[in-house]
């Protein structure tokens, strides 16, 4: 072989072997770049096209699949706090922990901001998947978080959806998981299954919905009230209105079981309006009779805004109820969610009279120190601190810690939840203000309310305490 051949075999192969480096390198940065647009820059978990590109497969093999949306809980005070990076450094600890505790039932994934979701392929009876999100929160519950030095207590909430029974699409799955999601954040269970009855967007809600529109025409809603007594257990000193639906072919309804997706449609407002007209004109009818006493009205978030005003102006002129003798109990998400809104039309109500009032504190994520600015009347200590304060020290130590600091803001303060003689007296002892619960009442019908006001709540016979 010539000098010239072999110099041209020699060119031929550099050539050869450099267009398969090439190829090989364009390959694998293509390959890599594919994985950085499926992952999270951020945790390291896939991202949301990571999870359609898991769950698209899963849902053709017909194997059956189930999702788990994971939302933290007033994860916003973290980063409103200690800043964007310190959130970041306790999602990624998350991140962790929700991939240690599914291990391989599935991948996890994060969507975005502090969202996070599980595939589960091949799922067996739905409560598998209970049990994989009840893990999921247990583990967030006791994880050890962190924002530098700082420890960081989690909470989360999970929705819920099964493929074929829920949605037949990622899309579906996803949509139905959210909502289930929400659900479970605004009723507090943690966990809670994709219902179509209880979704405004399905056929059965929008039925729902429709038939509650002209409910309050067909005098199908009612109002039951429940006595708030005062902390030793000798006079009625209010009553809280509590809608009830009397559905014609649903049977009894509770608040629970139509208000969550009610207050995800324009109808929350109207629903609202009655509510308090109806509130009122039964209290301005009892005060006519004998019975003077404060009556408390439960108002959505999504309703504490620059028109409340104008609605609670409308029902008290309509009854000629006296400012001062109406509570508007607002809960901590109303609070938490437009803190700024909120302190806005709080002063407001303020400046007209009218008392208003924090429901079911300490089972959200509000502290004392989102009180600071808001001219709240009133704390309601959440049922579930109460309800065990006896058999569980360590509720009665939260208890006491919120009446003391609560009466420093120069705030009242209500125990709800109170069912029995002995928890009412160490609330007496620990000197709440107003108890309220089975153990003195529960929600009656207007006629049953005004005989127990009369016999019990205005005699001084509804429970000497201590």
């Amino acid at each position: 072989m010539t000098a010239a051949s072999i110099a041209w075999t020699t060119s031929v192969l550099v050539i050869v072997v450099a267009s398969v480096l090439l190829t090989v390198l364009v390959r694998q940065r293509d390959r890599a770049r594919d994985e950085l647009a499926r992952t999270d820059p951020l945790t390291g978990l896939g991202n949301r096209r990571a999870l359609v590109e898991s769950g698209e497969p899963l849902l053709a093999s017909g194997r059956g699949l189930g999702l788990l949306l994971l939302d933290l809980d007033g994860f916003k005070d973290v980063n409103d706090t200690l800043g964007h990076a310190a959130g970041d450094e306790v999602l990624v600890q998350v991140a962790r922990v929700l991939t240690a505790t599914v291990g391989d039932r599935g991948p996890v994934t994060r969507l975005g901001g502090d969202e996070f979701a599980v595939l589960v392929p091949a799922p067996g009876p739905g409560d598998d998947l209970e049990v994989v999100a009840k893990r999921l929160l247990a583990a967030l519950s006791v994880g050890s978080f962190h924002a530098g030095v700082v420890p960081i207590d989690l909470q989360g909430s999970i929705g819920i959806a099964v493929a074929g029974v829920d949605g037949n699409s990622l899309g579906e799955l996803l949509q139905h998981a959210d909502i289930a999601m929400y659900a479970a954040k605004r009723s507090r269970v943690g966990v809670l299954r994709y219902d179509a009855a209880s979704d405004p967007h399905s056929a059965g809600g929008l039925e729902l919905l429709g038939q509650l529109r002209g409910a309050m025409d067909a005098d199908q809603l009612e109002l039951h009230y429940q006595p708030k007594v005062s902390g030793d257990g000798s006079r009625l000193v209010g009553f809280e209105a509590l809608v009830r639906w009397n559905h014609p072919s649903r049977g009894f309804l509770l608040p629970a079981d139509f208000l969550p997706f009610v207050e995800r449609t324009n109808l929350i407002h109207p629903l609202t309006r009655w509510v308090l007209i109806t509130a009122l004109r039964q209290a301005a009818t009892w005060r006519a009779q004998g019975v003077d006493v404060s009556m408390s009205v439960n108002i959505s978030a999504v309703t504490l805004d620059a028109g409340l005003l104008g609605v609670v102006e409308e029902a008290l002129a309509l009854t000629r109820w006296t400012p001062s003798a109406l509570v508007l109990e607002i809960t901590e998400t109303a609070v938490i969610n437009d803190p700024e809104g909120a302190r806005v039309t709080v002063a407001k109500l303020r400046e007209r009279g009218i008392r208003v009032s924090v429901d079911d504190f300490g089972a959200g994520s509000t502290s004392l120190g989102h009180l600071r600015g808001l001219a709240v009347h009133e704390l309601k200590i959440d049922r579930q601190f109460v309800s065990e304060m006896v058999a569980h020290p360590e509720d009665e130590v939260i208890v006491s810690s919120v009446i003391a600091l609560a009466h420093q803001l120069g705030l009242v303060v209500v125990a709800e939840g109170v069912e029995t003689l002995a928890s009412a007296d160490r609330l007496c002892a620990l000197g709440c203000d107003e108890l309220q619960g089975f153990f003195f009442a529960r929600p009656l019908p207007a006629e049953k309310a005004l005989a127990w006001a009369r016999t019990e709540g205005m005699t001084g016979a509804a429970v000497e305490l201590r």
